[in-house]
Formats: C-alpha cells, sequence, structure tokens
C-alpha cells in the first residue's frame, strides 16, 4: 500500500511538471541561428571584412515574415584582426537598423541590424551595420571599404522543452525504483 502511495505521488509530480513545461514563457520563444558573412575589398588597400557568430530571435512574425534579432555572440575578423562581437545595438540607433531578420531572400532588410565590437568597428568606435542593398547588389557593411558579399544563417536546433523534462522524469523513477528495490533487498536480508 505505501508503494502504492509514493507511486502516486511520483506520477502527480511528473504529470505537473510536464503541465508547467506547456506554460508559455519568454525563454521558449527564442530562436537561434548560426550566421556567417564575408564582404570583399572594395578599394586596393584595403582588405576583406568577415563575422561569424550566433543571433538570439524571437519567434517568427506569420505576418511581417520575419524575426527581431534580440541578442548576437561572436567574431568579426578585419584587418587580420579578430574583434569580439559585445552585443546588438537598439533599433534606429546606427545605420538606421531594425536588427530584422528575413524568414526568406533577402534574409536582411536594407537597415539591416547592428551590433558593437570590442574594436575599431566600422565607424572607430566598435558600431557596425549589416544590411542588404536597397538595388538588389548583395550583402554588405555600411563601411564603405567592402563591397558586397555573402550573408547566410543556419538555424540552430534547439532541444524541445519536453525531451528535457520527459527523461528528467524517467530518471527520476528509475532512482527511486532502484533505491526502492536497494531498501526491500535490506530490509530482507535484515530478516534472514
Amino acid at each position: 500500500m505505501k508503494l502504492i502511495k509514493e507511486l502516486g505521488i511520483v506520477t502527480a509530480s511528473a504529470v505537473m511538471g510536464i503541465a508547467g513545461v506547456g506554460i508559455s514563457s519568454p525563454a521558449q520563444a527564442v530562436q537561434l541561428f548560426d550566421f556567417q558573412y564575408s564582404f570583399p575589398s572594395y578599394e586596393a588597400n584595403s582588405t576583406a571584412i568577415s563575422a561569424s557568430g550566433t543571433l538570439a530571435t524571437t519567434d517568427l512574425d506569420p505576418i511581417k515574415n520575419n524575426y527581431t534579432i534580440t541578442g548576437i555572440t561572436g567574431t568579426r575578423k578585419v584587418q587580420g584582426v579578430t574583434e569580439t562581437i559585445i552585443g546588438l545595438l537598439s533599433p534606429g540607433t546606427y545605420g538606421i537598423n531594425d536588427n530584422l531578420l528575413n524568414a526568406s531572400t533577402p534574409l536582411l532588410t536594407k537597415n539591416g541590424f547592428s551590433y558593437l565590437v570590442s574594436g575599431s568597428g566600422e565607424d572607430g568606435n566598435g558600431n557596425v551595420n549589416v544590411f542588404y542593398s536597397s538595388f538588389d547588389e548583395g550583402y554588405s557593411e555600411l563601411s564603405s571599404n567592402v563591397d558586397y558579399g555573402s550573408f547566410s544563417v543556419t538555424p540552430r536546433s534547439v532541444p524541445e522543452p519536453y525531451t528535457g523534462v520527459g527523461s528528467l522524469v524517467a530518471l527520476g523513477f528509475g532512482w527511486w525504483t532502484k533505491r526502492k528495490q536497494v531498501v526491500a533487498s535490506q530490509k530482507h536480508d535484515k530478516e534472514f
């Protein structure tokens, strides 16, 4: 009888835990995309610029068919120097950025997204803006030293919340069952 009662408590806890995962939370709305770009030099005396990292976004807006970029990590390389990406700049702060990532091509708007780096960036103050040309020429940075080049994103798979919770419940139940067997075995050994 005691075993049935304890099993009922474990089952109820598991159901409540899984139900809690189903509740919407801002953490579940985050989408991650690995990005990379490379822009060749425009002038003979300058060098190409490249960057790669991860963009954090909101869920897809089905009406506008885009994501709002909410965070960024990664590195940017220019003239052999690697700059660490510090963070995303607010919309409208550099290059009239809107921080939108489109679900289809072109992947960026003509305003693009802007971020801050640990080095000089495009403007000497660490600011960088990546955008899509309104003349359909391609992707580039606001800097006048680079030409149009490639920009790509790859969705990063995020484990489903139910998978993680289910694994924890299974591990907990397995541990509990094993513990019950050990206790029963010890009790049985003491009787003899």
